[in-house]
């Protein structure tokens, strides 16, 4: 693992990058999981995510970009933590570039957040899993997908086929200006994963069960299928202390006015 002095100004810049990247969501009230289409079919096969479920969600904020290697790796040499996903396999990989999306760990993740929040006092968490999905759906629209107009055209608003995460925001993002919430890697939320959790979730800024054994990931991942990518499928995992080069996350910020 490499080691070097991590100076304050590079954590200075790295909040202020942190902050300018943060898009403003508008809190309101939309129907949380799979719908119908015009015959009366669920859009998805799944179990987990229906029957939809009534929600509503204070204002917030939540990063445009999937957290970057390059991000990531100052946060670890500035608190002497290995570097995440620095495996032989990885070392001197394109896709293990600063500029590409961090493959994390859970606990990573939400300790990335929790420390940008200790050091900008500014309340940085990992989104909701309600609050992931309300973004993606760009504040709740019927859409499938989380692209700049609902649907998957590959080479277009989506990937060609990739073995590997692709460069963070080549795609155009979906209407609130958030990239990569269709494809490129699972992005770990708050929440603990219940199968019934849309049968008695909270209607109040619901932040999943209090316990579990599985964390949950919102989003495709760029080893499936685009239709494995739409804004309903929940994948959950219970290795979360584990690094993957496939699971990454971005921050959210749980203030209901715009960051300065």
């Amino acid at each position: 693992m490499p080691e070097r002095d991590v100076t304050q100004a590079e954590i200075d810049t790295l909040i202020d990058r942190s902050k300018e990247q943060m898009v403003f969501v508008e809190g309101g009230t939309f129907m949380m999981g799979d719908y119908k289409n015009n015959d009366g079919v669920y859009m998805t096969p799944d179990r987990d995510n229906k029957p939809p479920t009534q929600v509503t969600l204070d204002s917030y904020s939540i990063g445009a970009y999937e957290i970057s290697y390059g991000e990531f790796d100052l946060y670890t040499d500035a608190n002497g933590l290995p570097r995440t996903y620095w495996q032989k396999q990885s070392v001197d990989k394109d896709w293990r570039g600063p500029e590409f999306p961090a493959g994390v760990s859970w606990r990573g993740a939400k300790n990335y957040c929790l420390w940008l929040a200790e050091k900008s006092g500014l309340p940085f968490d990992l989104p909701t899993e309600a609050q992931w999905e309300y973004a993606a759906r760009s504040r709740g629209q019927k859409v499938l997908y989380a692209t700049n107009d609902g649907t998957i055209r590959r080479g277009e608003n989506y990937s060609e086929f990739t073995p590997y995460p692709r460069q963070t925001g080549l795609f155009p993002p979906n209407l609130l200006g958030l990239y990569d919430m269709a494809g490129n890697l699972g992005e770990w939320v708050n929440d603990w994963y219940a199968a019934d959790y849309y049968q008695r979730n909270n209607p109040i800024n619901p932040g999943g069960p209090e316990t579990g054994t599985e964390k949950v990931l919102r989003g495709g991942v760029y080893l499936e299928s685009p239709f494995a990518s739409n804004v309903f499928i929940r994948h959950h995992m219970e290795q979360i202390d584990s690094d993957f080069k496939s699971t990454g996350f971005r921050c959210a910020i749980n203030s209901q006015k715009p960051v300065k």
